[in-house]
C-alpha cells in the first residue's frame, strides 16, 4: 500500500512539475523570420524549416486494386449531417444562437490564455530609410504613428516584463533595417484548464446538435 501511495505521489509531483514548467515561444526577425518553441530546456526551430532530403522514386510497378461492390456502397452511402439536421429543426434562429455560444466559448478560451500570457522580452530596432531626406522624414513619422500606439495597446492587454523600442530615421543610411525579438511564456496549467472548460461546453453543444 505504501509503495502504491509513493508511486501516486511521485506521478502527481511529475504532473505538477510538467504543468507548471513554462512553455516558451521565441520569434526573431532579422532579414528572415525565425520561430522557436521551447518546453522545459530544449528549443525546437519551427521556422525556417530545414530542407527535406529528396525521396527516391519507387520504380516498382504498383498493383491495381479493385474495390469490392460492398466497399463502393459504403463509400457512396451518405451520412447524416448533424448541422444540417439541426438547421432543419431549429431554423436560422437556432443556428445563430449556436454560433453565439461557440463564439463565446472561443473568446473565453482566448481571454483566459491572454490573461496568463507573459512577454518576457520585446525589442524592436527600426532604422527607417526613404528615397530622399523628405521621404525618410515622412516614413519615419508614419512608422512612429503606427508602431507606438500598437505597442501601447499590446502593453495594456498583455503583461510585458521588458520592452525596448528604438525607431530612428536613417538620413545617411542606404536601406531600411529591422530587428525584432519577442519571447513569450505561458504555464501549461492555464492552457489545460481553459481547454478543459471549453471542451465540456463544446460537448454540451454537440449534444444539442444530436437531439
Amino acid at each position: 500500500m505504501k509503495i502504491f501511495l509513493t508511486i501516486l505521489l511521485v506521478l502527481a509531483g511529475l504532473i505538477l512539475f510538467v504543468l507548471f514548467c513554462p512553455f516558451s515561444i521565441q520569434l526573431v526577425y532579422d532579414n528572415e523570420v525565425t520561430l522557436k518553441v521551447g518546453y522545459l530546456f530544449p528549443f525546437f526551430r519551427i521556422l525556417p524549416q530545414k530542407p527535406k532530403p529528396e525521396k527516391k522514386e519507387d520504380t516498382k510497378p504498383q498493383e491495381s486494386s479493385v474495390a469490392s461492390p460492398t466497399k463502393k456502397k459504403a463509400k457512396t452511402a451518405k451520412k447524416k449531417n448533424p448541422v444540417w439536421e439541426f438547421t432543419k429543426k431549429q431554423g436560422l434562429e437556432g443556428i445563430i444562437e449556436l454560433l453565439k455560444q461557440i463564439t463565446g466559448i472561443v473568446m473565453k478560451l482566448l481571454d483566459t490564455v491572454r490573461k496568463h500570457l507573459v512577454i518576457s522580452r520585446l525589442r524592436l530596432d527600426l532604422l527607417v530609410v526613404g528615397e530622399d531626406p523628405a521621404d525618410t522624414a515622412m516614413k519615419y513619422g508614419y512608422a512612429c504613428a503606427a508602431i507606438y500606439p500598437l505597442l501601447s495597446l499590446l502593453d495594456r492587454h498583455v503583461r510585458i516584463r521588458k520592452h525596448e523600442e528604438y525607431i530612428d530615421a536613417g538620413f545617411e543610411a542606404d536601406t531600411t533595417k529591422v530587428h525584432f525579438i519577442m519571447k513569450v511564456h505561458i504555464m501549461p496549467i492555464f492552457v489545460v484548464a481553459a481547454a478543459l472548460g471549453a471542451l465540456f461546453k463544446g460537448i454540451g453543444i454537440l449534444q444539442k446538435l444530436k437531439q
